[in-house]
């Protein structure tokens, strides 16, 4: 075995640690009767077969005997009676057939293995295991338990038993529908990992899956929760957009409003201002003589009139003349620069803010 075998095998028991540490978490998190209801305790139902009698029980303790079962040319038929055989989706759900046997000239092997082993142990098995039995490959069973890793390397206890009292078994509860998903002998303390006893094909896949059928729910309810929470989100998310759009369209409409404010706000003080320039003969006197003076290319924006005092603002092409003009008319006087010549808003113009006096007529 090669470095690169030996650290892949070290990272593939260290996944399956960590596997194992996560699913018991999860499994932590369901609530106690339904962790024992789905897949609690080691609850199965055990077949005992003995040389005279078949005892069939459950292994959790909480039920007695079902039945004592000869082992007669009726055992089969009682064996029918005795033992529930669940169908469809309930065998997911229903406790694990175990048969018993008892143990009868085993032999006991043990056998070193480096740490990247576990990921071929079941071929590396099958070889040793017919390199260890003094009996032909064909004759016998065995099962194995392999213990942690340490420094490197692992055991793997062997049992090797004669295939011939198991069959005779097997044999009996195949007459009566009976396919039972675990094998083992009676004295054992913990479950074997791995054998090549003659165990239902189906059976003992939905075994080794029941004990993670509470983290898988977890895993299952966890994700639904997830799911929840995200489409609660999406939705208050798509709400929010919506008000969001909603406030842009009503703050977009009130700027709208509010030019329209102003707008209207400037035109009636126009008109305001008109209005009272009417009834104000000096004012229309005052701004009719100013239209006569102004030349063709000038115009105004603002007129006002305080007093005696007039003020104009506007455009020219040549607004430094219009002081002399103004000083040159008989009704006016004083003419003067408010502010700086700047320029207009098209090539050619100049923009003025001038102030003069008008004379008082004798």
């Amino acid at each position: 075995m090669n470095d690169v075998d030996f650290r892949l095998g070290e990272l593939w028991l260290r996944a399956q640690a960590a596997w194992e540490w996560w699913t018991g978490e999860l499994a932590e998190m369901v609530p106690e009767r339904l962790r024992t209801a789905l897949a609690g305790s080691d609850d199965a139902v055990v077949i005992e077969a003995l040389d005279t009698e078949i005892i069939v029980r459950r292994r959790d303790g909480r039920k007695p005997v079902t039945s004592h079962i000869p082992r007669d040319e009726h055992a089969t038929q009682a064996l029918r009676l005795s033992v529930p055989v669940a169908r469809n989706w309930r065998k997911w759900i229903a406790p694990p057939l175990v048969l018993k046997l008892q143990v009868r000239d085993a032999l006991h092997r043990t056998i070193r293995l480096p740490a990247g082993a576990g990921r071929t142990l079941e071929a590396i098995l099958r070889h040793e295991v017919a390199r260890q039995s003094p009996m032909d490959a064909a004759a016998i069973y065995y099962d194995y338990r392999a213990s942690k890793p340490r420094n490197g390397s692992f055991d793997v206890d062997l049992r090797i038993v004669h295939r011939a009292p198991v069959d005779a078994v097997v044999a009996i509860l195949a007459e009566a529908g009976i396919e039972p998903s675990r094998i083992e002998f009676m004295g054992d303390a913990t479950h074997a990992d791995g054998s090549n006893f003659p165990v239902s094909p189906a059976a003992a896949p939905v075994e080794r899956f029941r004990p993670r059928l509470v983290p898988a729910l977890v895993a299952l309810v966890l994700f639904l929760a997830a799911m929840a929470v995200g489409i609660d989100y999406w939705r208050q998310q798509g709400v929010a957009s919506e008000l969001a759009d909603r406030v842009a369209s009503a703050r977009v409409g009130a700027i709208a409003v509010q030019r329209l404010e102003q707008e209207l706000g400037d035109r009636t003080r126009q008109y305001e201002f008109l209005t009272r320039q009417k009834h104000n003969p000096a004012a229309i006197a005052v701004l009719a003589a100013v239209t006569r003076l102004l030349p063709d290319d000038a115009w105004l924006y603002e007129f006002e009139l305080n007093g005696n005092e007039v003020r104009l603002h506007g455009y020219s092409a040549d607004a430094s003349s219009l002081i002399g003009l103004i000083d040159s008319s008989r009704d006016f006087r004083d003419a003067q620069l408010r502010a700086p010549l700047v320029p207009g808003p098209k090539p050619g113009l100049q923009r003025f803010d001038i102030s003069f006096k008008f004379k008082a007529s004798s």
